[in-house]
C-alpha cells in the first residue's frame, strides 16, 4: 500500500485529528504548514486527503452521530457531551482544521498549482474537496468565513450561511466542467478516494449538489415566527436562491448523475499501520476506550426492522447479545463489529446508497410516490431489506429518512437530516431539543474577536434550521 506511506508531519496530524482537542499540543503543532516553500503539488494533495479523512471522519462524525443516539457516550467527555454539555473549547481545532493543516488554504494551493500546469483534473477533484469541506462546515456552524478566508485578511468576516451555500453549489459546478475537460493527468494512483478515476470525481459532485439542495428544504418551506432575526419570507427566498427555485427539484436533478452505484463510493483509505488506522478505530479502540458505546435507539430501530446490518455495525456483549445505552449513561453497550472497528476499514462518507435515498425524498416531496418508493426499495436491496409496498405521504417519507439513519451509519449527515426532517423521532438527550449547533471555536474566537459573537450571543439554530424539532 505505497500510497498510504505518509510523511512524519501527516503521521503526527493523523493522530492529532484521531483524539480529542485535549492531545493537540506539542512540537510542531504551532508551525504554519500552509507555506511550504518547495512542496510539490503531489505533496500538498496527499497531506489535503489525509487531513480530510480526519476531519470529515473524526470528532465531527462522533458528536453528531452520538447526538443522533447511534452512539452513547458512556464515559468521560463523551458522557457529558451527549447530553449536550459541550463548549467552545470543545471543538476548537476541528473548527480552526476548515482553514489550516490541510484545509481550505492548502486546497487553493493545489488549485494554484494545478493552474500553473494547466491540469484541470487535480483542479477539478481539489473543487470537489472544498465543496464538500465548506458545505459540511456550514451546516454544522452556519455562517462561517470563506469569501476572505484564504486570503491576506487578518479577521475575515463571516458569511451569511446561504451566500457559503450558494458558493459552494458554484464550485462544484467550477469541478464538474473541469473534470469533463479531460485535461490534465490528476493524482492518479495518490488519490486515495477514486484513482484519479474523473466520472467518479463527477458523480461524487453531483451527490454532494444534491446533498446540500436538501439541506435548505425546511427554511423553503418555513412559515413560523422569526428565527436568527429572519422572517419566514426572508428565509425562504435565502432558500430559493441557494436552490435556484425549488430545492426539491433541484435535489433531484443532480442526484440524477450522482454516485450510480456503490463501486463508486466515495470511502476513505486506511490501513493496520500506526497513524494510518481508521479514526474511529483509533478512538474506541487506542486513544478513549470505552467512551463511545452503540446507541440504544438504533438498535432498538434496528431490531425492529429485523435490519441485517445490525451484525454488521456492531458486536455482541459478553451476553451474546448486542445492546445500546441511553444518552450519557455508563451502562454496557456493544462496541463496533470487528468489520467496521477494523483499523483498516474504509469509511463510507458519500455512497450510491445516499444518492438513491435523496432521489427517494425528492420525489417523494415533489407528489412522484411511484418513483419515491422505487428510488427506497432500490436503497433497502443493497441492505438487503425486502421491497415495501402501498405506502405513501408521511408513512413513506419516515421509511425513506429511517433507512437513510441506518444507511448513513457513522456519517455527520444524519444531523444534518434530523435537523431539517425530524426523523426519526429521536427524544432529546437533555432539555427541549436535540442540539442544533456548537459553537465557533474559541482560538478563531480570541483571534477574530470584532467577528466571532461571544457564545451567548451565537444561535441555538442555523438559518436553515428555523425551527425546533418537538419531543415525540
Amino acid at each position: 500500500m505505497r500510497n498510504l506511506r505518509l510523511t512524519l508531519g501527516v503521521l503526527a496530524l493523523t493522530g492529532g485529528l484521531a483524539a480529542c482537542d485535549d492531545y493537540l499540543s506539542g512540537p510542531g503543532l504551532t508551525e504554519d504548514p500552509n507555506q511550504p516553500s518547495n512542496a510539490s503539488i503531489e505533496q500538498v494533495y496527499h497531506g489535503m486527503q489525509i487531513h480530510n479523512f480526519g476531519w470529515h471522519e473524526g470528532d465531527i462524525a462522533r458528536h453528531a452521530t452520538m447526538w443522533m443516539q447511534q452512539f452513547a457516550g458512556t464515559s468521560r467527555q463523551m458522557q457529558s457531551r451527549d447530553v449536550y454539555s459541550i463548549a467552545e473549547s470543545d471543538l476548537t481545532t476541528r473548527f480552526s482544521d476548515i482553514y489550516i493543516r490541510g484545509g481550505l488554504i492548502d486546497m487553493r494551493n493545489i488549485q494554484r498549482l494545478a493552474r500553473q500546469a494547466n491540469d484541470n483534473t487535480y483542479l477539478g477533484i481539489s473543487h470537489v474537496w472544498e465543496g464538500y469541506l465548506m458545505g459540511e462546515a456550514a451546516s454544522i456552524w452556519g455562517d462561517i468565513s470563506y469569501s476572505m478566508a484564504a486570503d491576506t485578511a487578518a479577521k475575515p468576516k463571516l458569511d451569511e450561511q446561504a451566500d457559503v451555500y450558494k458558493r459552494v453549489q458554484a464550485v462544484l459546478d467550477s469541478a464538474i466542467v473541469e473534470l469533463q475537460s479531460g485535461q490534465g493527468a490528476g493524482p492518479g494512483s495518490l488519490d486515495l478516494v477514486h484513482g484519479g478515476d474523473r466520472a467518479k470525481w463527477i458523480q461524487t459532485a453531483y451527490t454532494l449538489k444534491a446533498r446540500f439542495y436538501l439541506h435548505w428544504i425546511e427554511a423553503q418551506n418555513y412559515a413560523g415566527a422569526a428565527h436568527n432575526g429572519l422572517s419566514a419570507a426572508q428565509l425562504q427566498q435565502m432558500a430559493q436562491s441557494v436552490c435556484g427555485g425549488n430545492c426539491a427539484q433541484a435535489a433531484l436533478t443532480a442526484a440524477q448523475r450522482g454516485i450510480s452505484s456503490s463501486a463508486n463510493n466515495f470511502n476513505t483509505r486506511h490501513s493496520a499501520t500506526t497513524g494510518e488506522e481508521n479514526y474511529w478505530y483509533q478512538f474506541m479502540s487506542v486513544t478513549r476506550s470505552g467512551d463511545l458505546g452503540a446507541g440504544r435507539f438504533l438498535v432498538d430501530l434496528m431490531r425492529s426492522r429485523n435490519d441485517p446490518r445490525l451484525t454488521q455495525y456492531f458486536a455482541p456483549v459478553a451476553s451474546g447479545q448486542i445492546t445500546g445505552a441511553t444518552p450519557g449513561s455508563s451502562a454496557q453497550s456493544s462496541q463496533l463489529s470487528a468489520t467496521r472497528g477494523a483499523p483498516s476499514f474504509s469509511q463510507p462518507l458519500i455512497t450510491h446508497a445516499e444518492n438513491l435515498l435523496i432521489m427517494a425524498e425528492a420525489n417523494h416531496r415533489l407528489g412522484n410516490t411511484a418513483a419515491a418508493l422505487e428510488n427506497l426499495n432500490a436503497a433497502r436491496a443493497l441492505a438487503p431489506l425486502p421491497a415495501l409496498s402501498g405506502i405513501s405521504g408521511q408513512d413513506l417519507l419516515r421509511e425513506i429518512m429511517h433507512e437513510k439513519y441506518v444507511a448513513l451509519f457513522q456519517n455527520t449527515e444524519v444531523w444534518n437530516d434530523f435537523k431539517r426532517t425530524c426523523l426519526p423521532l429521536i427524544a432529546p438527550a437533555s432539555g427541549t431539543e436535540v442540539i442544533g449547533r456548537p459553537f465557533y471555536g474559541s482560538g478563531e474566537r480570541n483571534a477574530n474577536l470584532q467577528n466571532i459573537p461571544a457564545p451567548a450571543a451565537q444561535p441555538k439554530r442555523n438559518d436553515n434550521d428555523p425551527q425546533p424539532c418537538p419531543r415525540p
